[in-house]
Order: structure tokens, then sequence, then C-alpha cells
């Protein structure tokens, strides 16, 4: 075989090469996108469950203890405010009236010798501040893994196997509009 032959052979054989392994390694960068963005979604789908566990719970906490103020103040209204001592059946009565609202204290401050819902709230602003830093993380990831396909892409010779292969630009994450401000409006803080 002559010596040309054997050049021009190795040459095709480097850029059969080269363009086997630029071609994996740009649909390697585009899968790791996809599987960065099912990141992302990941986390907003366990942000939205957080959120709608907790809301629930903020709110079965908010009217049982409603319901423990209204049967407080229900009992309170029924012991007589001026009694008659001579009247024993009125005395009797007041007695029974005090000791049901007294038991309906001592069963509150047993259960609950703080406001739960207080607690719950502050618990779910830590769970808020950790869903977000969840999803400010895979956003950040996923950011970075579209600047590093779109630099593949753009630098020669990947540019050349990008045009031959139809691999195109991807978009960063942005923002929505009004993201920048930080006033909330009373929609936003309505919990239906």
């Amino acid at each position: 075989m002559k010596k040309s032959t054997i050049i021009i052979l190795a040459v095709i054989g480097v850029v059969l090469i080269w363009m086997w392994t630029s071609y994996n390694g740009l649909v390697s960068a585009e899968t790791d996108i996809e599987k960065k963005w099912g990141n992302v979604e990941s986390v907003y789908q366990r942000r939205l469950d957080v959120y709608t566990n907790v809301i629930s719970v903020i709110k079965g906490s908010g009217k049982f203890e409603k319901s423990t103020l209204e049967n407080i103040v229900r009992l309170r209204s029924g012991i007589p405010q001026n009694l008659d001592p001579n009247d024993p059946k009125q005395m009797q009565d007041a007695q029974r009236s005090m000791a049901e609202f007294q038991k309906a204290i001592n069963i509150t401050v047993e259960a609950y010798p703080n406001i739960k819902t207080t607690d719950q709230f502050k618990d779910f602003q830590v769970t808020i501040e950790g869903s977000e830093n969840r999803v400010n993380t895979e956003i950040i990831r996923w950011n970075e893994a579209i600047s590093d396909y779109n630099l593949k892409i753009k630098r020669f010779p990947g540019n050349i196997m990008a045009g031959l292969f139809g691999f195109e630009k991807k978009a960063n994450f942005k923002a929505e509009e009004g993201a920048k401000s930080t006033k909330i409006t009373e929609d936003q803080m309505t919990i239906d």
C-alpha cells in the first residue's frame, strides 16, 4: 500500500473518531440538561406537595384551636353571672357549668401548652426556605449544564458537529416577569 493511501486512511480514521466522540459528547451534554431539568421538576413537585400538606395541617390545627376557643367561650357564657345563693338549683347549675368550664380549660392547657398553629407556621417557614433553596440549587445546576452544552456547540470544531447534526442552543432559566420585585400582592398571600 502506498504511503499516501495510508496517510489518507489515517486522516479519515482520525476525522471519524473525532466526529464520533464529538457527537457523543454533544448527546451526553444534551442528556445532562434533560436530567437536570427533571431534577428541577422533581423539587418543584416536592415543594408543591410540602406546601399543600403543611397548609392542610395548619388549617386543620387552626380549625381545632378555633373550635376549642369557641367551646370555652360557650361554656364560659353558660356560667351564671348573678347567682342567688338561696336558690339551690341555680347554685347546682352554676357548679356544673363551672366544672365543665374548668374541665375544658384543663384539657386545653394540657393538650395545648402553647398555640400549635404558631409553631407549625414557624416550621412551615423553615420548610419553605429549604424547598426554595432546593429549587434554586437545581435551577443553578440546570443553567450550568446549559452553559456547558452551549459552549460545546459554539466552540470549534464542536460547532461543525452541532451544525451537521442539528444541535441547537438552549435557553437558560428566566425569572418570571416582575420576579425582581419584592412586593407581595394580597392574592399571593391568600390561602383558600
